[in-house]
């Protein structure tokens, strides 16, 4: 398969050198003893493109995925549903962006040098991982950033200064791309994406762009607002359609660890009680027509509907036990194999999984907060519903059911607050099953309302009683190799708390009068 070529052909420059230097004749090739066997960047990028996968269940799925409320994890014991940190765990996405995947960035970098030829592959490269580099800073908050990846001990940098970096690194990269055919392409199935396609690299940097706009909204409004302006203006524009989705495809024997895994296999994780409830909350049409789609209960090892299974919906497990149901596995839905992620826009088979990275409707409702704050042009009410919409026919759901469903939902209305509460709670609908973006826009606004943990946080945890979890602490090892380096209010172990909030994070999650509306979004 082509997403292997990047081992064999490794496997190959490796029998390679071991053959030549046990070789007689190695100084008869016409080679220099010293010469370095050159990597092609997209051996590199293809690794590079598959990191949302990595480690997925120790980085996402009990951490961001639980801290969403798209997913409830059904195994007592586990510390994380009540706020602990599990070095062991989540401790690896640290491990993995600094020794793994920039290292592979800056290999790409060397490897390209100034050849002109590069100069798309290098731009999409950069899209990637101002992305990575995203997620990094919003799961820690102040992180190691410039001058990362060369070998050296670098001091932390402030969230606002990478952000504010992270646009211009953007803005150079989109406007960069040529498109030209002559370029250097991630073609063959080395970009798992877009097949090496530069223009829609182009369009993604556009809407990765609007999406960090937005997430600055409340700590820098003016920055935000011009960075939202240049997204919507930007060369080649935003999404435009599902055919834009940028997802990472999988294959059922390359990655296990996925939510095919923990939900069939392990039976880890159940649909959260948050997330059944807004499936049934919402419209005047009652069930959401996309559950059906998403998912199923578990009956002999095989989906089943809601109907077949005797439930009267698709009912989700309250976050956070400490000791979970024994039939925990039982009562509540799981994932639709059958109709979510395999075979979930019906491309077939059990090669037909994704991990999303950003779907076409999130980018219809950023759009549509966008405009609500006046940042730019378009009626927000009708972007809203066409981010609505756009879910519904990724997902596959019948027209009419669709429409129904559309129809029965209410205009956004009242004051701003209150409609950026109704935006964002179908904005959260839509993004399943993207957690890390689930759990970035609940901290962001705090909506929609999650829960805090059934059982209580834990006294384990560094997040306080009746409080949300804000971020992830540093990893152990930073504390024992790198803490001179450290902001000097995360710098112990006992300072570095995660219900402290990123630079982004301003809402103070308390109603204004009990209405359920936030008091610092506008």
């Amino acid at each position: 398969m082509i997403m292997n070529k990047i081992y064999i052909v490794l496997l190959a420059l490796g029998l390679f050198v071991l053959n030549t230097g046990c070789s007689d004749d190695f100084d008869d090739m016409n080679v220099k003893k010293d010469a370095v066997v050159d990597v092609e960047p997209k051996f590199f990028f293809n690794t590079m493109i598959q990191a949302p996968f990595v480690n997925y269940q120790r980085n996402v799925n009990l951490y961001p995925d639980l801290y969403s409320q798209y997913w409830a994890n059904t195994v007592s014991g586990f510390g994380s549903p009540r706020y602990e940190y599990v070095d062991g765990w989540i401790g690896n996405q640290w491990k993995e962006h600094y020794t793994d995947f920039l290292r592979k960035a800056v290999a790409i970098q060397e490897s390209a040098g100034d050849d002109p030829v590069f100069v798309d592959a290098l731009a999409i490269k950069e899209i990637w991982m101002v992305y990575w580099w995203s997620r990094m800073t919003d799961t820690y908050g102040d992180i190691p950033y410039f001058n990362a990846g060369t070998g050296e001990s670098v001091p932390y940098n402030s969230q606002q200064e990478i952000y504010t970096d992270l646009f211009a690194r953007l803005d150079v990269a989109i406007n960069s791309i040529t498109g030209d055919a002559a370029q250097y392409s991630y073609d063959d199935g080395y970009d798992l994406i877009f097949n090496g396609d530069a223009l829609q690299w182009r369009k993604f940097g556009n809407s990765l762009r609007l999406r960090l706009a937005m997430r600055i909204s409340n700590a820098d409004a003016a920055k935000a607002q011009a960075e939202a302006q240049a997204a919507a203006n930007g060369p080649g524009g935003l999404f435009t359609s599902n055919a834009d989705v940028a997802k990472v495809p999988m294959w059922s024997k390359g990655w296990y660890d996925y939510l095919h895994q923990m939900a069939w296999n392990w039976n880890n994780i159940r649909m959260s009680k948050t997330f059944s409830d807004n499936l049934y909350n919402q419209s005047s049409a009652g069930e959401d027509p996309r559950a059906p789609r998403w998912f199923a209960y578990q009956v002999d090892g095989k989906p089943v509907t809601k109907e077949v299974a005797g439930f009267p919906k698709y009912l989700g497990i309250e976050n956070g036990y400490n000791l979970v149901p024994a039939d925990s596995d039982k009562n509540f839905a799981t994932m639709n194999l059958e109709g979510g992620y395999i075979d979930f826009i019906g491309d077939g088979g059990e090669d037909g999984m994704y991990c999303p990275v950003m779907f076409y409707s999130e980018v219809k409702f950023l759009e549509a907060e966008a405009a609500l704050r006046g940042w730019i042009s378009g009626d927000a009410n009708a972007l809203y519903k066409e981010g609505v919409q756009a879910s519904m026919d990724y997902v596959g759901v019948d027209g009419g059911d669709a429409t129904s469903y559309i129809d029965g939902l209410a205009a956004l209305s009242g004051t701003n607050e209150a409609k950026l509460k109704q935006l964002i709670t179908q904005k959260w609908l839509a993004n399943f099953p993207n957690g890390v973006e689930g759990w970035a826009d609940f901290r962001r606004t705090d909506y929609p309302g999650i829960t805090l943990p059934k059982d209580g946080v834990s006294g384990s945890s560094t997040v306080a009683a009746g409080t949300w979890v804000k971020r992830v602490r540093y990893p152990d090892n930073e504390h024992l190799q790198n803490e001179a380096n450290m902001p000097s209010v995360l710098n112990t172990l006992t300072s570095d708390k995660m219900d402290i909030k990123v630079w982004w994070d301003t809402a103070d999650t308390k109603t204004k009068d009990g209405s359920g509306l936030m008091n610092s979004n506008f």
